[in-house]
């Protein structure tokens, strides 16, 4: 009996997706999302999204259970299905929410959102892709990530996204992120370490948890990020500036060139 019970969890997404579809008396069907998955944070770019590709919006999961995060926002772009998401922030939220999404059927993710620019060079509003995630996080880990670890981030993804950000402007770095979620702890003789590293940006552990469960489960997957704060500077955000507005819509914009070279290639 023992053995039969080694490395059950209690729950799974699946579990709570067969939940959905019993409680509703909706079909499977009815919870799939588009093959592409975009997770934001900011509303300006999830209402860029909605003017874009005319969103349908709808509870998805939320009703059945705490971490579905929301609603979801449907579309298609250029004949492809795209699903975007604004969940909580944090690393324990993006696992439920990125094992849903695969779940359901997203086949590539996506994390378009702000960083800490950390590179000596990275001025404010600056785009940073990454290709390493690095850094401790407490989520990860239970995914088989070791805290040491250096996870590498879908090299073709992350290229697509190097160039059609390349295309569009000149401020953009590429390079690795640390993570660290104590956002308060952050030590300034720590910055300056990762900055010979070439660590060039700083969040919150998604990233670390999107890389470990989208290379376990063979799911594309890059980020694109903008520097919204340098924490080796004053506070000091960009959030009710005009150019916020811009560069949240380039971001965007170059998401979307991304989406539609992978999937011309890929399809």
């Amino acid at each position: 009996m023992r053995s039969n019970l080694k490395n059950k969890y209690c729950i799974t997404s699946e579990n709570l997706i067969q939940y959905a579809i019993n409680t509703s008396n909706k079909k499977r069907g009815d919870f799939q999302i588009g093959k592409f998955g975009i997770i934001v944070f900011s509303n300006y770019l999830l209402e860029y999204f909605k003017d874009k590709l005319n969103l349908n919006t709808n509870d998805w999961l939320a009703p059945f259970h705490p971490y579905s995060s929301g609603q979801i926002h449907n579309g298609i772009y250029e004949d492809f299905s795209i699903s975007i998401i604004m969940p909580s922030m944090g690393a324990s939220p993006i696992a439920s929410i990125a094992e849903d999404m695969i779940n359901c059927g997203a086949k590539s993710l996506f994390l378009v959102c702000g960083a800490w620019g950390i590179a000596n060079n990275v001025k404010l509003l600056d785009f940073l892709v990454p290709t390493h995630a690095i850094g401790p996080d407490g989520t990860s880990i239970y995914y088989g990530r070791d805290l040491n670890e250096e996870t590498i981030i879908n090299k073709l993804v992350a290229d697509k996204i190097i160039n059609e950000t390349k295309k569009r402007t000149k401020n953009y770095h590429v390079g690795k992120n640390y993570s660290i979620e104590a956002f308060y702890k952050i030590k300034i003789e720590k910055v300056k370490e990762l900055q010979k590293k070439n660590v060039i940006s700083m969040e919150n552990g998604e990233l670390n948890t999107l890389t470990t469960i989208c290379n376990q489960r063979n799911v594309r997957f890059g980020a694109i990020f903008y520097n919204y704060f340098n924490p080796l500077k004053p506070w000091k955000v960009p959030w009710f500036e005009e150019e916020y507005k811009k560069c949240v819509e380039l971001e965007g914009k170059i998401i979307l060139a991304v989406i539609k070279s992978l999937a011309e290639e890929i399809e």
